[in-house]
């Protein structure tokens, strides 16, 4: 079976994207996978796929400037080597028009999403070449990493249709109800412009995978496809939890709001005050934030540790009697987070200490971890103090939670099974289109 990957990001070991891509395809042989990726850079995953084509923000504006065709192919045999990379990378530096697009692009302003969209748009995007990768490549399957960039829809349209291919499109964020640009210069008709061309492109889907059960229910609903849940998946780890820990941590990102929330789980504990609990939260972050580093180093009841390796952060699980997962109160950050369900989370089911989630009811991640029991979950401030107590004062709650939390994980966040359902379910809605046309 043949799929052919259209994303941004390529497949990759250190963006976040390249890397869920990677491990959704880790049951395909590199042979049967062709990306073709919308950012600059050179690919180097020969275990992932070994046939890319690139179209680059700075492919696009060249194309404008002289209306050559400038999307280039990448294969087993040109692949180049880290002396091809180091100058790849400085020919994306900020002097560059992709290192300046796309820096200013990273900032989602609204004004700034329609000049990258309007960009693609008059380049020269859809050429021959193009098309005779796709047609030499002969997908089965087109399988495609939605973003917030409109261009990438139209181009993963325009190609589905040419070639009359099933299109499969994976929503790994929320970019149709939670306009994060509402605020901004140009921002809802910038949004309204883009749901134009996302609406057209999911009808002409087959299905959409998703990333929790919240976001299947309200896509099936609002776009009328199948939609099938993709959980975050996780690599197992062998660490060993020590049963006289006494130290609750808190691992990651601390933007989103979640910095007030640690604040209030800190206060909390220092009004506790009891020997026999922490009297802090351990919190281990790599923010480059100085007002957020300034508040965590100042508050009662938190130790702020900065960045740990990803060794090091097994030994913190490891000496933690619970680990921390939380979520903003915020209105706004609700509305922006609402459909997230972070990595973290998959790995502290799969092979982290007790999980304590401290976040409103209604965001996918809190709702799920509460269904299923996986974690000691806090959904109002009023009740932190007590829950702080029962939880952590009670070892036998702990395993209790933990035993539901590897259940749960072995069920939803297997990094083997999980890639299996990718093949087993784009195999399936290859063969219905098959059966469909026949009919």
């Amino acid at each position: 079976m043949k799929v052919l990957v259209v994303s941004q990001p390529v497949f990759s070991n250190t963006n976040n994207m390249g890397k869920t891509l990677k491990g959704y395809f880790s049951c395909f042989q590199p042979s049967e996978i062709a990306q073709l990726y919308l950012r600059n850079g050179i690919p180097t995953e020969l275990s992932s796929c070994e046939n890319y084509y690139r179209f680059s923000d700075e492919d696009a504006l060249k194309s404008i400037l002289n209306r050559r065709i400038h999307g280039k192919r990448f294969d087993k045999e040109n692949i180049t080597l880290a002396k091809d990379i180091d100058k790849n990378r400085k020919a994306a530096s900020d002097l560059q028009p992709e290192g300046m697009v796309y820096k200013m692009k990273s900032k989602h302003k609204a004004w700034m999403l329609l000049l990258r969209d309007m960009m693609h748009d008059l380049s020269n995007w859809k050429n021959e070449d193009l098309l005779i990768w796709v047609r030499e490549m002969n997908p089965d399957i087109i399988f495609f990493a939605a973003g917030d960039s409109a261009f990438s829809y139209k181009i993963t349209d325009y190609i589905a249709r040419k070639m009359k291919k099933p299109l499969v499109v994976g929503c790994m964020d929320d970019f149709y109800i939670n306009n994060q640009n509402k605020n901004d210069f140009l921002g809802r008709f910038r949004q309204n412009q883009f749901m134009k061309v996302v609406k057209k492109t999911m009808e002409d889907a087959d299905a959409l995978f998703t990333i929790c059960d919240s976001m299947n229910r309200v896509y099936h609903q609002m776009f009328q496809r199948k939609c099938y849940t993709l959980h975050t998946p996780a690599v197992k780890r062998e660490i060993i939890l020590d049963e006289k820990a006494h130290q609750i941590s808190y691992i990651g990102n601390v933007g989103c709001g979640r910095v007030q929330s640690l604040l209030e789980i800190g206060q909390a504990l220092s009004e506790v005050n009891s020997e026999e609990l922490p009297g802090y939260v351990d919190v281990y972050s790599g923010t480059k934030q100085p007002e957020y580093i300034e508040k965590l180093r100042q508050a009662p009841g938190i130790r702020f540790h900065g960045a740990i390796s990803p060794e090091q952060v097994l030994e913190v699980m490891g000496h933690s009697m619970a680990v921390i997962h939380t979520e903003s109160f915020d209105t706004n950050m609700m509305e922006r987070v609402r459909f997230s369900v972070s990595t973290k989370i998959a790995e502290s089911l799969m092979y982290g200490p007790c999980l304590l989630a401290y976040g409103p009811k209604g965001i996918a991640s809190i709702d799920y971890l509460k269904e299923n029991h996986a974690a000691y979950v806090i959904s109002s401030r009023q009740k932190l103090k007590q829950g702080l107590q029962e939880l952590l004062g009670n070892a036998k709650l702990r395993n209790e939670i933990l035993k539901n939390a590897r259940v749960l994980a072995e069920k939803n966040h297997d990094g083997e099974k999980n890639p299996g359902n990718v093949r087993k379910w784009l195999s399936e809605i290859a063969a219905q289109r098959i059966v469909s046309n026949d009919l």
